[in-house]
């Protein structure tokens, strides 16, 4: 089961990463957060990274709610296995933030046309992370319900128009990658030093200085070539 992701042709930003819409889609500011999350919501946070970190796809599943996870069939999981993989790149430091808030239904509202949800949220859990010594960082977003006693992540089925699109862009997620596997050394062994360091910025800039394009096209390309390191 995968969270929807942002599309690999979406350009790297080294200061937020956003996991749309599944997760979350960030298209209005969000509402006050709380300055401390309950107890049971930083150790459902807790949970949720180490198993986002250790790329553990069952216990990823396990704390999303069964209505969720009927979301996945036969026929679409290829889809969210894809944007899985793609989502998890990178783990998340240590030292990372919660934040708890009310659910901002003008961002449900925003991609009502990508999904919809089977368990209407209650809250929202946001995981803020910044990369020591870098100007990298991202922002995990989940939907959270409340069932039986404990928190669970909840998010909203892809329409078979989203589905639809991210199948038919998989050309270009293909060009990119035969970009990127045409990069020759020193540079590819540059830029694969700068991924690891989670200086995705700097890669990017580095790889238009020396190919050329603008950063648009250079940010597709550090999406691609990072993939090849999972």
């Amino acid at each position: 089961m995968a969270p929807w992701h942002q599309p690999p042709e979406v350009p790297v930003n080294p200061r937020s990463f956003q996991a749309i819409p599944v997760l979350a889609l960030l298209t209005a500011p969000a509402l006050p957060a709380q300055n401390d999350a309950p107890p049971d919501v930083q150790a459902f946070a807790a949970r949720y990274v180490a198993a986002y970190n250790a790329k553990d796809q069952a216990r990823v599943e396990s704390l999303y709610l069964p209505e969720s996870r009927a979301c996945i069939t036969p026929a679409n999981h290829d889809v969210y296995d894809s944007l899985l993989r793609m989502q998890m790149r990178d783990g998340i430091p240590p030292k990372y933030m919660v934040s708890f808030m009310a659910v901002n239904e003008a961002n449900l509202k925003a991609f009502a046309s990508q999904g919809y949800f089977r368990v209407k949220p209650e809250r929202e859990l946001h995981i803020d992370y910044d990369y020591p010594g870098t100007n990298d960082g991202g922002q995990i977003d989940l939907w959270l319900v409340r069932r039986d006693g404990r928190w669970m992540a909840d998010f909203p089925c892809m329409s078979d128009a989203a589905l639809q699109d991210f199948r038919d862009s998989e050309k270009d997620r293909q060009h990119y990658k035969a970009i990127a596997g045409a990069i020759k050394e020193p540079l590819r062994s540059q830029l694969l030093t700068m991924l690891r360091a989670h200086q995705s910025g700097e890669a990017a800039t580095r790889y238009q200085k020396v190919e050329g394009g603008d950063m648009s096209n250079a940010m597709r390309v550090m999406n691609a070539l990072a993939d090849e390191m999972q």
